[in-house]
């Protein structure tokens, strides 16, 4: 099988949709305020806000990454945006959802936050999908 080349100008732009997904899930949203303003006090101590962001826009950036060797390995001519979509789906359905479940449960979080987060991450990956498969992975 063919390997498609990878757009290494989308993989970025792709991180950036990913990550203004994720402050848009938790700055903006109604549903996610209170979620969002627990996980803000329970962060206040610690490394300080801004670089905490700047890590989760290099972890976003990774996974735009890996998300786009996951589409490329579909084959010349087959990134499209339902590809896109769809590969984000089975990655977070398989990888993103199950840890962050995992992850909730172990911490004692309530089921609400667990749910949010796995939701965050699930827009935060469909945006990249999305993104990738417009500007081709």
């Amino acid at each position: 099988m063919h390997f498609g080349s990878m757009n290494y100008w989308a993989i970025p732009l792709a991180a950036v949709f990913g990550f203004l997904t994720h402050l848009l899930w938790l700055r903006i949203l109604p549903a996610a305020k209170g979620v969002s303003g627990d996980v803000r006090r329970s962060l206040a101590v610690g490394v300080p806000a801004v670089l905490r962001q700047i890590l989760v826009f290099i972890l976003i950036l990774i996974m735009a990454y890996v998300l786009a060797g996951a589409i490329g390995h579909l084959g010349p001519g087959q990134t499209t945006t339902r590809n896109g979509v769809v590969s984000a789906v089975i990655l977070w359905a398989g990888f993103v959802a199950t840890t962050s479940g995992v992850n909730g449960v172990l911490a004692g979080q309530p089921a609400r936050q667990t749910f949010m987060t796995i939701g965050r991450w699930f827009s935060v990956l469909v945006a990249e999908g999305f993104c990738l498969g417009v500007f081709g992975a």
